[in-house]
């Protein structure tokens, strides 16, 4: 047990510590924070979230689970960095109880020191730390994927499989719905029995029937569907700006590259354990790493295609290939345990200097006018900034600015390219030099 409980801290402090303590973060994961905000301060509703305050349109390029999640967290913390840094702790601590979960009910034969071993395997992909630093809403579709197969793995709980489902769909849309697969895939690998397995997919489907048909009657809740579907879903088969990739295969390197990673975490897990690599051959490892790709090979029906949309089938795999090699375990002398303990330590004593930075000079910039400035204050912007969506967020977030990249509006105060500082910006007012 200590070996495993050792090799778990050691990969948080070294893989994923440095971005969960990083500074600044990706555009997308500042704008949900920012309309996590604003939902704390009591501007826009749950249904119907706002990012910038003048804009009299609701936020609609995602559904609102993780924004109306976080503003909780918001309202209890306050808006120090903090309240991100526990909002992606709480979701990799719940991703944790979810593999654990899984582990156990499908594999209740091996010893408890397994699920720390997975634990590990998942936390070494590198799209995990990214994600805690990131604030990107696969860190929390993650666990509410995990723990929904975890209940249609429970005769007792399968209707909170469903129920669970469409609440990860309320996150990205579509794409959380991928547990849906779990059923048919483990009674066709003969895990359960067909007619168990079809009996239990008829009540997953008909909660998330109850479920759609309760929020489509909710007229708040079918108004910020029908938005996001018009704006965010149709966008992405329709419009030339929704394209990240001309190759509709791209997710297919990143995804190995990912898989690869985990492969190689077992590999080393495998050996540690066992002193040897003798494959399974267990139909379960087959069903979980087929959940792992019907949540990953879909997202190639558009050429809207990133990374870190693989995260939420990387637990998944992670349990998978952690059962995937068996055998006698080896006896391991306390010194394995003493010299994982010694790297977390070290690990720790380094943090400080090896912390991810993002946008140091934009930051910066704006730190300098926060006391120039009000919160509430907006900003136009120069023509070459209105492609900016960091500075917006960033403004938004940390000092409560509305930076107006299309000028739709017109305001008192303008940002433009600060020329004697690459990457910052100078905020003045319209009738006056900026300073």
């Amino acid at each position: 047990m200590r070996p495993a409980l050792g090799a778990l801290a050691a990969i948080f402090v070294w893989l994923i510590a440095p971005f969960w303590m990083q500074e600044g973060m990706f555009m997308d994961g500042a704008i949900y924070a920012s309309v996590a905000q604003n939902l704390a301060n009591g501007i826009g509703t749950f249904w119907a979230p706002i990012y910038q305050p003048s804009s009299i349109a609701p936020y609609s390029e995602q559904l609102p689970m993780f924004m109306g999640m976080e503003s909780q967290f918001f309202r209890l913390l306050g808006a120090t960095a903090w309240t991100e840094r526990i909002f992606m702790l709480l979701a990799w601590l719940t991703t944790a109880g979810g593999i654990w979960a899984l582990q156990k009910l499908w594999w209740p034969e091996h010893p408890r020191e397994t699920v720390f071993w997975i634990l590990s395997i998942w936390s070494s992909a590198p799209l995990v730390g990214w994600g805690m630093g990131n604030h990107v809403q696969e860190m929390w579709m993650a666990p509410f994927t995990l723990w929904s197969v975890v209940a249609m793995s429970s005769a007792r709980w399968v209707w909170l499989g469903g129920l669970l489902t469409v609440a990860a769909a309320l996150f990205k849309g579509p794409q959380g719905l991928f547990p849906l697969v779990w059923l048919p895939v483990v009674g066709g690998l003969r895990l359960l029995p067909p007619t168990v397995a079809l009996r239990r997919f008829g009540v997953v489907m008909a909660a998330v029937l109850v479920s759609v048909v309760g929020l489509w009657l909710w007229e708040d809740a079918r108004d910020a569907l029908v938005r996001n579907a018009a704006n965010r879903l149709l966008r992405t088969f329709t419009e030339a700006r929704a394209i990240t990739t001309s190759d509709r295969f791209w997710l297919l390197g990143p995804m190995l590259g990912q898989w690869s990673m985990l492969l190689g975490a077992s590999l080393l897990v495998g050996w540690i354990r066992f002193n040897s690599l003798r494959p399974s051959r267990d139909r379960k490892v087959l069903a979980m790493l087929a959940v792992g790709l019907s949540a990953s090979l879909p997202l190639m029906v558009t050429h809207e295609q990133r990374d870190f949309y693989l995260i939420t089938s990387l637990g998944f795999v992670a349990v998978g290939l952690g059962n995937l090699w068996s055998g006698i375990p080896a006896l391991r002398s306390s010194r394995l345990a003493i010299g994982f303990g010694l790297l977390t330590l070290v690990g720790l004593a380094t943090l400080p200097w090896r912390r991810v930075e993002r946008d140091p000079a934009l930051r910066a910039s704006l730190e300098t006018y926060k006391n120039e400035f009000a919160p509430g204050s907006a900003f136009n912007v120069a023509p070459e900034l209105r492609l900016n969506h960091e500075l917006a967020a960033y403004a938004m977030r940390y000092y409560r600015w509305e930076v107006d990249l299309a000028n739709e509006r017109s305001h008192s105060n303008v940002v433009r390219i600060d020329p004697a500082h690459p990457g910052g910006v100078v905020f003045g007012v319209k009738a006056e030099s900026p300073k």
